[in-house]
Formats: C-alpha cells, structure tokens, sequence
C-alpha cells in the first residue's frame, strides 16, 4: 500500500506574503543581494543564525532574512512558490516535493540525525525492541525524516509499518509531545529540542534515538528551486561559503555558539548544550551528503513512501556550488585543519 501524502497548499502564504518582497538577487538598501532563508525551531539549524550574527553573509555580500516555518510540508511549499531562495525543511519532504514533480535541487545541507522517539517512563524499556510497536499507535509530524527512517527499520525488523501499527501524521512537534503525554499515541518522534523539552516537562523518556536505526542518517538539506539555483549559482556558493565558516565556529565556540543559539531559539542555554555537544544528539554540517541523500531516496521507495515517478534523482542534488564554496574557503585559509576536514568529508560522501 502507498502512502497517501498531500503536498498542502503554502497555509502561510496570506500571513507572510507581506514579509517576502524581495527575491534571491535583487539588491537590498545596502547594496547586498538578498536571500530568504526558511528554517524549522532546531537547534541544528543555528548555522544560519552564526552566519548571520558574526556577519559572515554581509562579508559575502548578502543581505539574509531568516523565517521560521512549524513543518517541513509548509516550508517546502513556501519554496515552491518562491516566497523563499532557501529552505531546510527535511529529506524526506523535499524529496517526495520533487517526486511529484516539483523541480527543487538539493545544493547543501544542515544537520544530521536529530530524531528521537518519546514515551511515556513505563514504557521505556518496552519500545526498545520493534516488535513492540505492532499494534501501537505511533504520532510524528508531516513528512518527518524520522519517519522513513523508524519505517525503514520496521520493514527490515520483518514489521509492515503499513498495516502492523498505526502512524498519526500531526501539524506539529508540540502536537506529539502532548499526544504522548496525554496518552492519544504510545510513541512519538520528535526532532531536537522537543524531545529535551518533553523530557524537562512532562517527564517523557526517550526510547530509541532514531540514528540508533541508521546511524550518521541524512536530515534537514537545503533547497532552492532549480532555475534560481541556475541563475543566481555566484549569489549561492556565496551563501554556502559563509555556512561553512559558521561551521568552524560551532566546531570551535561551544559558549559562544550556545549564546547565539539559545537568543534565536529562545530556549534554555543548558539544554542546548546538552543536545548540541555533551550528548550531540544531532550534527550541524553544509555538507551536500549526495551519497546519503540518494540513500535516502532508495529508502523511501521500499518502503511505498514515495508516489509512482520516473525521476532520477541524480539531477536534482548538485554538490558543486558548495564545492566550490569549500575551494574558496581553502584558497583563503589553506592551513586550517576544520576545512581540510571538510574536504575530507565531502570527498568521502559526495
């Protein structure tokens, strides 16, 4: 059986419109391009607050407005409509978007792992084992990573995430947290910090981090839509360049980039630090991860979660703008051990 997804309308469009009057390109006040960038509430996603705050994008010329979507469903349509340049919205959600036709390029990414399933104390050590899960209810959020990867693991664990439990699709993150607290669903699967949270609040434990199903799995990529991308690529590496200098300093800064991070968010410094390095439930990387990306894509198909297609999803995850990106950033700073790591890196998964 196929699972029915609908690719909602941008349910944003009337309250945002007013806030996304300039494309990717056209110039600011300052003389900057301009770029939107669409975001989710995750720590994860704080390279672009690093970039902003240090004043990486104004070093590159570029003048960045950053908006924060609840779902990847909804952010991915607001790209769709060119109410953004940017997005990081999932895997999942971008790669169903482009299943059914939409014509976005994967040119970067944003973070890796993040997912946890949440459940009530007594029932900690139960769902630990997947054959527990037959005949459960399970919430998560629309187009959740987490979900085809748990309905990967299913699948090889001889489960039908089909037809042997029932997965409830939410609006929201905080939507799963109350649903387990209340007791509506025996499990749900969150994202960082929202498993944090439901544990500091209600008292919910984590059962499985979803990494420990696949580990070092690809989440939240970024987005653009395919003719931006091919006539502004010098408006995009630019971007790119000043993610992967904001990543040398969350590799570095870990009080400073906690301070950044706990202003955007508006959440407690400690637990950030918590999910962000003392237990590093998540990485935050620019890295395209085309090799994890494509594994991805495999994923979805065996499990039904994509509509019949005949795309090939080779065209549509370009790793050379933020290569070219990464040889900027080394022709700048040759000696730098984080960026030879990050060429490293990309040779090895891109």
């Amino acid at each position: 059986m196929t699972i029915k997804h609908t690719l909602i309308p941008l349910l944003a469009a009337g309250v945002l419109s007013t806030f996304f009057l300039a494309g990717c390109g056209k110039e600011s006040a300052a003389g900057k391009d301009k770029v939107r960038v669409g975001y989710l509430a995750e720590p994860a996603h704080g390279l672009h607050f690093i970039a902003k705050d240090l004043g990486y994008f104004d070093e590159e010329n570029l003048d960045v407005d950053l908006f924060q979507f609840n779902t990847t469903a909804e952010g991915c349509s607001a790209v769709q409509a060119q109410k953004l340049d940017v997005g990081t919205f999932g895997t999942a959600a971008p790669l169903l978007f482009i299943a059914r036709g939409v014509d976005f390029t994967i040119f970067g990414g944003m973070m890796i792992g993040g997912q946890a399933i949440i459940v009530k104390p007594e029932n900690l050590n139960k769902f630990k084992d997947l054959s527990n899960f037959k005949g459960k209810k399970v919430g998560l959020g629309k187009l959740s990573t987490g979900d085809v990867i748990f309905r990967g693991a299913l699948k090889k664990a001889g489960i039908d995430p089909n037809k042997d439990l029932e997965i409830i699709e939410f609006g929201g993150q905080s939507a799963v947290v109350e649903a387990v607290n209340k007791g509506a669903v025996d499990a749900g699967i969150v994202f960082s910090p929202h498993f944090s949270l439901a544990k500091k609040n209600f008292g919910l434990e984590v059962s499985n981090y979803i990494a420990d199903f696949q580990p070092d799995y690809t989440c939240c990529r970024l987005i653009a839509n395919t003719p931006d991308l091919q006539k502004k690529r010098d408006i995009y590496r630019r971007y790119l360049i000043a993610e992967i200098r904001a990543y040398k300093f969350y590799r570095e800064n870990e009080a400073e980039t906690i301070q950044i991070f706990a202003k955007a968010f508006k959440l407690d410094p400690e637990l950030l630090k918590a999910d962000t390095y003392t237990n590093k439930t998540f990485t935050s990387n620019p890295d395209p991860l085309k090799k994890g990306t494509v594994d991805f894509w495999e994923t979805m198909k065996e499990i039904d979660y994509l509509p019949e297609n005949d795309v090939h999803i080779d065209d549509h995850i370009d790793p050379t703008i933020y290569r070219e990106a990464l040889d900027e950033v080394l022709k700048r700073y040759p000696d730098d051990p984080i960026y030879k790591e990050m060429d490293a890196f990309f040779k090895a998964n891109n």
